[in-house]
């Protein structure tokens, strides 16, 4: 008999993002995120799937609107963008190129829609369905190589045992029941708190930091 996996701790959720950001909501992860009426939303998520829902509405309207290959043409030409994002990590670039990319896939699929129920057909939609996977390997590849995280080397800490984490981290110790962990983030927020004045950016650092950060500001 397989024992029962013991109850999560409070700690366990610790590091847990807001709900549809799937990054750090401070500023120092901007780039990464969109900001409607305040609520923090992965930019790239965002991007992409307004693309791929725009995209679908506006290809249902105005079906039909081209063959098959010409459809997948098109959305080979949408996926380009994507592959400068490792370069421009701006979100003026950013969400355009998401967007064209969930673009891309709305395409991609009328596509193996519109592709005729014959040989050349079904070979059209095998190729496009092997180019698009292998596209989307390569940019995933490509952007794991060159990624960087605003939480490596931040003198607020890393994320979530950070100066941007302190409500979260206080109401932990708070809740606590465990006094080993009630020590520990005991400890952790008296640490934190004289960082807490100036939040997280890249512009400027807490007085007491010395040490430097290797990012440009992106916005």
């Amino acid at each position: 008999m397989i024992p029962a996996a013991p109850p999560p701790t409070p700690l366990a959720n610790l590091g847990r993002f807001r709900f549809l950001a799937h990054h750090p909501d401070c500023a120092r992860h901007d780039h990464h995120l969109v900001r409607p009426f305040g609520r923090p939303l992965c930019l790239g998520c965002a991007g992409m799937w307004s693309g791929i829902v725009l995209g679908a509405v506006a290809i249902i309207a105005s079906w039909p609107i081209a063959s098959g290959l010409q459809i997948f043409g098109v959305s080979l030409l949408c996926y380009g963008p994507t592959f400068g994002q490792p370069w421009v990590r701006r979100r003026w670039y950013k969400l355009p190129a998401r967007f064209m990319l969930g673009l891309g896939f709305a395409l991609g699929g009328a596509s193996l829609v519109a592709a005729p129920l014959d040989v050349g057909g079904w070979i059209l939609r095998l190729v496009a369905v092997g180019v698009t996977y292998g596209l989307y390997r390569a940019a995933t590849e490509l952007r794991s190589r060159r990624s960087e995280d605003p939480c490596v080397g931040c003198p607020w800490g890393s994320f979530p045992l950070c100066a941007h984490n302190l409500p979260h981290l206080r109401q932990l110790r708070d809740e606590t029941d465990d006094p080993g962990q009630r020590a520990f983030l005991s400890s952790l927020v008296t640490d934190l708190e004289p960082l807490a004045a100036i939040p997280p950016n890249f512009d400027r650092f807490p007085e007491d930091s010395s040490r430097q950060v290797g990012f440009e500001h992106r916005s």
